[in-house]
């Protein structure tokens, strides 16, 4: 008989796999067959083997998950990094777009004037804005500059290439984490180069990726020694400080390359913390880390034991003093002056916008070579301070001092000294009265708009005769006499050498009038360079005003006026054969790589011909010369001179504008708010600055031109002298316009020559009309006020003059015209 399973079992365990392992299941969890049948009697270790094969499940499904998160952060960080990666090399800016060979960054200015001992320009002042740097080549800086720097701030320098990974994780892994007491350390010199360039200083992960993308760029594109010389020029070290020649200038009065070793310490330990170390403030904290400098420069080979050992023991010998590095508090009126200036020309030149120009001026790095003198800016500025000179008092305010100023030029433009006012100055660029303070110039527009124009158009001579008598204008419609002079009546026939040496009042308007005022003011805008005068413009009541008439062009009654400076480079052309050169405070101006920027033009422009302008010096070096010369106290010694006074009404302003053979000068003397005067004296202050200006200076004469002639006069016809005129003087002709008395029938007589080192014969017997006393204050002409009308212009000169280029055949036939004019 076979051995049979028992029924249950088969019927139990043959249904399907699905049923039995439903069934083991089923035991696994309630611990008994259906039958309550113990599991064990199938297995015997049968609750262990669950066990263990729960605890490997477990296991394998936890590994699993493990290495599933574990490849998910994987994949995730490649995207990641690729992401990043592609963001960085993609839109991070990885360049220095600033040329390290012509760097232009914010450097200072730097005026220099010529000393005339050595022929050698020399440094004056600086200027700068927020940085004040200026560049030093690399070769002029010393080696031990260079070592310790790189000792202390970078000793693998010349081995990374623009990152030393080093230091650069362990300052990025600082940022987290507290491993350091200090942020700093992390940067090579190509990266704080970087940072000086871009500004970019921020403490943030961004920031220091791309400075480490741009100092692999410099690394690439850029040797070691350029890197370093203009890391070296941009280093900020303290008080404004940029760059190692302003701060060996500064701490040690002395240039980059005069440097000791230990004052290379001394600024090298600033890098870290410039105002902690300070030599000057911290010198006990600058001495502890320049040992610290001198240590490492050891270590590394850089000096030796002796040089260590001198350099420690060296006491370290600090200046520190704004004026070595030629700084002032509050600039001189000439600087003020040449800012301005400067200033203008890039404006004009470059097409700049006024703030861009300026900015450029004070951050531009500019070498400009001034037209300053100092010697006659001292002399100027000593009788400045001369309070008897200007002691005039205030009706008006009472207390308010009375003002002035004064240029002063040579003949080719250059403004060698300028003051814009009294009292001291405590303002930049405030209120400069020379340049910026038109003012009415009363008779010393006479020789300019008058005289000259009409000399150089050979309207008169030298001699001319010419009523001295007033003409005839219609005011508001009402017919009247004008002008007066400043003496009582009229005198008739007067030569124009004793019209200019009187200073008469009438003459200069009846020559405007036959010039016409139209020409008058072309000369003076087209020729002489007067930029105040106004052509036409509306006044506040929208009446038309204009200085195209007698009052301004004959008298100098203008709507604003002219200022020093001007009227200056205006009289300079009677010193100087007829040229004006535009009037300025530098000669060139060029960049910190000696490009030039601007440059002043040696062309002058022809204003006159140098005959007139021969003549025009004559006549008005009778103004100072003469019996009744209006400018007799202008005279300080033997040296010549020519000049003009000028009063205006109600003595509101007093001018003297004069010429030596070395310096020609515009003084003008009033009060801000324009009031009567009395005491004050233009003339007197232009002569106490020239005598001292040529105390040093020989006596020598004035260019004569070879068209010019001195001969004698018929003084009954103004004419040139025949052999039958009775009476004769002498006078000085152009020799292309020689007109003869027609009077008095005979041959013309002869040049008179002049004796050598002399301007006139020893027998020269100019005859003058009666004597009259004469000063500057009593004498002087006073103008007549602008307020005559447009339309008197009309009447009385614009439809009565001749060509401006004709030339009159005589005396007698000018004065008729004039008085067929009234």
């Amino acid at each position: 008989m076979r051995n049979e399973r028992p029924r249950w079992q088969v019927g139990k365990f043959t249904r399907s796999r699905r049923s039995d392992s439903y069934s083991l299941n089923k035991f696994a969890k309630n611990g008994s067959t259906d039958n309550g049948v113990p599991i064990s009697i199938y297995s015997k270790n049968g609750a262990k083997t669950g066990k263990r094969k729960r605890k490997n499940t477990v296991l394998a499904n936890i590994g699993r998950v493990l290495l599933s998160v574990m490849l998910i952060g994987i994949i995730t960080a490649c995207l990641v990094v690729g992401a990043f990666a592609v963001y960085v090399f993609g839109f991070v800016d990885d360049k220095i777009y600033e040329d390290l060979n012509q760097l232009k960054l914010d450097f200072t200015t730097t005026v220099y004037v010529l000393n005339k001992e050595t022929n050698q320009y020399e440094e004056y002042q600086r200027l700068h804005g927020q940085d004040n740097r200026i560049w030093v080549d690399f070769d002029q800086m010393p080696q031990h500059l260079k070592d310790a720097f790189v000792a202390v701030e970078d000793k693998r320098f010349y081995e990374h290439t623009g990152v030393d990974w080093k230091r650069t994780l362990g300052a990025f892994a600082n940022m987290f984490i507290d491993l350091y007491s200090s942020n700093q350390g992390g940067s090579t010199i190509t990266q704080q180069l970087v940072k000086n360039l871009t500004g970019d200083n921020a403490q943030r992960p961004m920031r220091k990726i791309r400075e480490i993308m741009r100092a692999r760029y410099l690394e690439e594109n850029y040797s070691k020694d350029i890197i370093l010389e203009c890391y070296l020029n941009t280093i900020a070290l303290a008080n404004g400080i940029c760059g190692v020649e302003v701060a060996s200038n500064f701490y040690f009065d002395k240039h980059t390359n005069e440097l000791t070793l230990v004052e290379c310490a001394a600024l090298a330990a600033m890098a870290k913390e410039p105002e902690r170390y300070r030599p000057d403030k911290n010198p006990e904290n600058n001495k502890q880390r320049r040992n610290l400098v001198l240590s490492l420069m050891l270590e590394q080979g850089k000096i030796s034991q002796a040089e260590y050992d001198e350099a420690v023991a060296t006491e370290l010998n600090v200046v520190a003093s704004r004026e070595v590095i030629k700084e002032v508090e509050v600039n001189s009126y000439f600087v003020d002056t040449l800012i301005n200036d400067v200033i203008n020309a890039l404006i004009e030149e470059y097409n700049y916008d006024k703030t861009y120009a300026s900015k450029n001026f004070y951050n531009g790095g500019y070498k400009i070579y001034s037209t300053l003198d100092l010697n006659v800016q001292k002399a100027l500025d000593e009788v400045y301070k001369n309070d008897s000179l200007f002691n005039v008092k205030s009706k008006k305010k009472p207390g308010t001092p009375v003002q002035s100023c004064m240029t002063i030029m040579d003949y080719e433009g250059h403004i060698v000294a300028i003051i814009g006012g009294r009292g001291e100055k405590t303002v930049n660029r405030s209120l400069n009265r020379a340049t910026d303070s038109p003012r009415q110039p009363g008779s010393t527009m006479k020789p300019i708009a008058a005289y000259a124009p009409a000399l150089e158009y050979n309207l008169i001579t030298y001699s001319s005769l010419i009523e001295d008598a007033p003409i005839t204008i219609k005011e508001n419609g009402v017919s009247k006499k004008w002008p007066k002079n400043a003496y009582s009546g009229y005198r008739g026939l007067t030569p124009v050498q004793n019209a200019i040496e009187r200073s008469v009042n009438t003459i200069p308007v009846r020559i405007v009038q036959n010039l016409t005022p139209r020409k008058s003011f072309d000369f003076l805008t087209g020729k002489l360079g007067i930029t105040t005068l106004v052509e036409s413009m509306k006044n506040e009541n929208g009446e038309t005003i204009t200085d195209i008439n007698l009052a301004a062009m004959g008298l100098g009654g203008c709507v604003y006026g002219l200022t020093s400076r001007e009227l200056t480079a205006a009289y300079a052309t009677f010193g100087n054969l007829g040229k004006y050169y535009r009037p300025t405070t530098f000669i060139k101006v060029v960049d910190q790589h000696d490009n030039v920027i601007l440059e002043q033009s040696t062309n002058p422009v022809v204003a006159m011909s140098e005959d007139t302008a021969c003549v025009m010096n004559h006549l008005l070096q009778t103004v100072i010369n003469g019996q009744y010369g209006t400018g007799r106290a202008a005279k300080f010694s033997s040296m010549p001179i020519y000049g003009k006074t000028g009063t205006t009404n109600d003595t509101f302003d007093l001018w003297f504008v004069g010429g030596t053979p070395y310096y020609v000068g515009a003084c003008w003397l009033g009060f801000d708010e324009p009031e009567e005067m009395s005491g004050g004296s233009a003339t007197r202050i232009w002569r106490e600055v020239m005598k001292k200006v040529h105390e040093e200076l020989e006596v020598k004469d004035f260019p004569q031109s070879e068209f010019v002639t001195y001969r004698k006069y018929c003084t009954s016809t103004g004419l040139l002298a025949t052999t039958s005129c009775p009476s004769t003087s002498y006078g000085w002709y152009k020799t292309t316009y020689l007109p003869a008395c027609t009077k008095h029938k005979g041959k013309l007589l002869d040049e008179v020559k002049i004796q050598e080192n002399s301007s006139k014969p020893k027998n020269d017997t100019t005859s003058a009309p009666e004597d009259q006393t004469s000063n500057e204050t009593s004498s002087e002409p006073t103008t007549t006020s602008s307020n005559v009308s447009s339309n008197s212009d009309a009447t009385t000169s614009e439809n009565s003059s001749s060509s401006a280029g004709s030339s009159s055949s005589n005396t007698q036939s000018y004065q008729s015209e004039l008085e067929n004019s009234e």
